[in-house]
């Protein structure tokens, strides 16, 4: 399983873009970024976006990537989500006022650029060459995490997390993890602000780590940039094997490339 990080952070500064992750050049895992960083062609080759909710820093590259690729594809990409994330991005963004309604525009022979698709919480889906279980996550919006499975190789991703409750309860259902994404928002100090906002600090880790495998790589995301040296020199204070992802670089999980 191929990886690329397009962007990994909760916020936006120069150099710093937000959440959106690649899975083998064509399934998008949130899309926080995708135009400031793919080309044109690259773009074209992404067929199925999985979105944990609808807040800015996980939609935002969506519109955009609509505007480029308008006339450019032959079949609809399929945008993944809970029926209250598909109905927020359908109203508040795709209504033909704050941007063209891209559900409705053909792409060609008369089918739109993007298709919205349901999935429901528990329930096992087939996106591509991918097995996707959804499963609860606490924010302060509806909200799901995704289990995601490639042959013998699966991935866990909580999205924007409040509490880790229901993460550890399907880690405990999972087989062995090859990862496990996690959204780190805040220092420890504004742990209040962490627990208003559902995000998680450093010290919310411990539990976790100690339910997954030791061989489990835990990789950091959702990290808000003006926090960013606050948040990694904690990590390092606790010892963590927990490591903050980093724009741009590209995993591969599984057997070697």
């Amino acid at each position: 399983m191929k990886i690329q990080v397009l962007g990994c952070c909760g916020g936006r500064l120069p150099g710093f873009y937000t959440s959106g992750f690649l899975l083998n050049d064509h399934l998008l895992l949130d899309a926080g970024e995708i135009g400031g960083v793919l080309k044109v062609e690259d773009q074209c080759h992404i067929t199925d976006i999985l979105l944990t909710h609808a807040h800015l820093d996980h939609i935002v590259g969506l519109p955009f990537l609509g505007d480029t690729i308008f006339g450019q594809i032959r079949k609809p990409i399929s945008i993944i989500g809970l029926q209250e994330v598909l109905d927020s991005l359908h109203h508040y963004v795709f209504n033909d006022q704050i941007w063209p309604d891209f559900t409705r525009l053909p792409a060609a022979q008369g089918e739109p650029v993007f298709r919205l698709q349901l999935v429901q919480l528990g329930t096992v889906c087939s996106v591509a060459e991918f097995e996707v279980i959804p499963f609860p996550v606490r924010h302060t919006v509806s909200s799901a995490g995704y289990l995601i499975r490639q042959q013998e190789t699966t991935i866990l991703y909580s999205g924007d997390t409040g509490s880790l409750q229901e993460v550890i309860q399907v880690i405990r259902r999972s087989e062995k993890l090859a990862a496990a994404f996690i959204e780190t928002s805040f220092p420890n100090r504004l742990r209040n602000l962490a627990e208003e906002t559902g995000h998680l600090i450093p010290k919310a880790l411990d539990k976790l780590l100690s339910e997954l495998d030791p061989q489990t790589q835990v990789f950091l995301f959702g990290m808000k940039p003006q926090y960013l040296e606050e948040i990694s020199a904690e990590c390092q204070a606790m010892q963590s094997r927990a490591r903050i992802l980093k724009q741009g670089e590209i995993l591969y999980l599984g057997e070697n490339p």
